[in-house]
């Protein structure tokens, strides 16, 4: 009995990682990106406002480094080595934030904003996609992540066609930058709800620190599914 069950158990283990995986394909390596976290539609005129950013390297992580800045009409706008923005007359200009690469390469990231005369009312941000499965288990439905007003916090919202397989074995939720990896997440928990509308309260997170929502298969590390986080 002894010696059937240590044949059988290593077979168990391998159709489970094979049924989390499906037909994924694992790759950590992700396009390096500079992204601004906090764009801002509009400032008035001899207002300031602080930009930041940050570059995500080759798996994801995020990396200090020098970030150069630019304004593509500095008689409307002018930005300092700092990210910080001055408002000089209405109109528009491009704001770009810009690393330089060891390759001498770069990569760069650009927001339009107008300078207005008068006060400035800022709009709550709300970012949305869709989950897709990337195993042989069903996970599937629409969601939004959305900025709490007043708060640094965001809400991440189900939509009520999600749906996802009781049989997933250790299924868990992160917030991510490389689609393929846990690796600097940020962890929703357990998935509790395996269908319809519900949400998570996510603390002192920007709406434009991760890229990506993942489906993790927490007993065998592997990716089951997950999403872009769309502007």
């Amino acid at each position: 009995m002894m010696k059937q069950l240590s044949i059988f158990l290593p077979l168990f283990v391998f159709i489970a990682v094979q049924s989390c995986i499906g037909k994924d394909f694992i790759d950590d390596e992700v396009s390096p990106e500079v992204r601004i976290l906090n764009p801002v539609d509009q400032i008035a005129v001899s207002e300031t406002y602080q930009f930041n950013a940050t570059y995500f390297n080759r798996v994801g992580q995020a990396e200090i480094t020098n970030i150069s800045w630019s304004s593509s009409v500095e008689s409307v706008a002018t930005i300092d080595a700092n990210g910080l923005l001055t408002g000089i007359s209405e109109g528009q200009t491009i704001i770009k934030a810009i690393v330089l690469l060891n390759n001498n390469s770069s990569v760069e990231a650009e927001t339009t904003v107008t300078i207005v005369m008068g006060d400035v009312q800022q709009n709550t941000t709300t970012k949305s996609g869709s989950i897709a499965t990337t195993s042989s288990y069903e996970l599937t439905g629409d969601f939004t992540l959305q900025t709490i007003e007043n708060t640094t916090n965001l809400r991440l919202s189900l939509a009520n066609n999600y749906k996802a397989s009781t049989s997933l074995p250790g299924l868990y939720v992160y917030l991510t930058n490389n689609p393929n990896s846990i690796a600097s997440a940020r962890s929703l928990g357990a998935v509790s709800v395996f269908e319809g509308a519900h949400s998570y309260t996510i603390e002192n997170v920007g709406i434009n620190d991760f890229s990506y929502l993942l489906y993790w298969c927490e007993p065998f590390g592997v990716k089951v599914g997950g999403g872009n986080i769309n502007d």
